[in-house]
């Protein structure tokens, strides 16, 4: 009978692990997955070796691109 309630306590046990690596491999973020061709949606922005952010922007390859216009509703675009 002990032997028995150890087993479904260790069951349970590995369940709840198991459920819990899921829940958080979902509430971590992951980078976008793009095709090679495609270009994402969202442009990120350029900080250089020392931290300090540029006006330039990219989308995750070795291209850098300016900034073109501005506006104070929009912003920098």
């Amino acid at each position: 009978m002990k032997f028995a309630n150890l087993f479904v306590l260790v069951i349970i046990g590995v369940l709840m692990m198991i459920i819990i690596q899921e829940v958080t491999a979902q509430l971590q973020p992951r980078a976008p997955n793009f095709q090679y061709f495609e270009r994402p949606k969202y442009r990120y922005p350029y900080y250089d070796i020392h931290g300090k952010g540029k006006l330039l922007y990219g989308y995750g390859g070795p291209e850098l691109y300016q900034y073109k216009s501005y506006s104070p509703i929009e912003g920098i675009h």
